[in-house]
């Protein structure tokens, strides 16, 4: 799955924000963080909790070549609800806890140490369900 924007709470249209990218393969709606002054996928220990500072979603499928290529992605911010799925079953999931993401950028993760994506819905607690949020 991904990070698509389900909702915005106040209407508004959120701007695109173009990054520095780091060399990979982006697809619209990754979770990217700024690492060494470029945008990258959040991975396993870069990105999943608070410590990276802002998150941000990828709004491009390309294939960055060279470090530093420009691509577009809007930046977390309150209001702007995210659609995701569970990387998996979670039967502790609950409404307004932070948890992570999972190591691929793409889907939630259920640890809550240091969470950075505070749950306001869900569809269910098995893999692949649905849960909705917002990044902080």
């Amino acid at each position: 799955m991904a990070f698509l924007i389900d909702h915005i709470k106040d209407g508004h249209i959120p701007p695109w924000e173009y990054l520095p990218t780091a060399a990979a393969t982006y697809l619209i709606g990754d979770a990217c963080v700024l690492v060494s002054g470029n945008a990258a996928r959040v991975s396993a220990g870069v990105g999943q909790d608070t410590d990276e500072g802002p998150h941000y979603v990828c709004m491009a499928n390309q294939v960055v070549a060279a470090a530093g290529t420009l691509l577009p992605y809007v930046k977390a911010q309150p209001g702007i609800v995210l659609r995701t799925t569970l990387s998996v079953a979670d039967p502790d999931l609950a409404v307004g806890i932070a948890y992570g993401i999972y190591t691929d950028g793409r889907q939630f993760d259920h640890t809550v140490a240091k969470g950075c994506f505070t749950v306001e819905k869900f569809d269910g607690l098995l893999a692949g369900n649905y849960v909705y949020g917002q990044l902080i």
